[in-house]
């Protein structure tokens, strides 16, 4: 596993980072990065609970902080130095020695036919659209849509249903748009897009992760 500086990372304001408190089990909680001083300090928002409660976190609090960086899984360890509640809650962390980083590899990818809800969440302009994901990983997939429903770079949710057995259940899906494609799967597709997943909850992965093992093993069987 490499190692690198964290300010070559140039990881961007809001970009989403997982924290893991030393003593939680092993839980991890939502993040976002909010700037950094090389050297001395990395600012991130401090998780929050339900009915927007801060996590209770303390001063010189162990944690590692984990996240995804160009197809690699990266982390470090570091401690609270300052706790902050205003104008919202947010952490100031030990500046970390290094970073370690780790290559993910390309996740298998299934033929799939999900319907699902987009919403382009970059340009509030373009409206709710539906379309159906038809070539799906545990990390990104090919979508395809009624209408044009962005541009790389552009932020969408999608919705759909998950079914797995004799179980069924609605996820979602924050994903970037990474490129435009010109080719079809769906007869009444008018545009495609291949989508690389950003953030999806714990509980919501593993539906995913079980929808595409199953199909793994569906066509095994063929």
């Amino acid at each position: 596993m490499a190692s690198v500086e964290f300010s070559k990372l140039r990881l961007p304001v809001g970009f989403n980072l997982k924290l893991e408190v030393e003593g939680d089990e092993g839980k991890r909680y939502n993040s976002h990065l909010l700037g950094y001083i090389p050297g001395r300090s990395v600012m991130v928002t401090t998780p929050m609970l339900s009915e927007n409660r801060p996590l209770l976190i303390r001063k010189e609090q162990a944690l590692v902080v984990r996240f995804f960086s160009n197809k690699s899984a990266c982390a470090f360890r570091s401690q609270v130095t300052h706790l902050c509640t205003y104008p919202i809650h947010y952490l100031h962390l030990q500046w970390p020695g290094r970073v370690e980083a780790g290559e993910v590899r390309n996740a298998e990818r299934v033929l799939a036919n999900l319907q699902v809800s987009i919403v382009n969440q970059s340009d509030s302009d373009i409206e709710r659209g539906f379309g159906a994901i038809v070539d799906l990983s545990t990390t990104g997939a090919r979508l395809e849509t009624l209408q044009p429903m962005g541009q790389p770079g552009d932020v969408l949710l999608l919705n759909g249903k998950v079914t797995v057995g004799h179980v069924t259940r609605v996820i979602s899906i924050e994903a970037q748009i990474r490129a435009e494609l010109d080719r079809f799967e769906l007869n009444n597709s008018i545009a495609a897009y291949g989508i690389e997943f950003k953030f999806v909850s714990d509980i919501d992965f593993l539906a995913l992760q079980a929808y595409v093992n199953a199909q793994i093993a569906r066509g095994a069987e063929r």
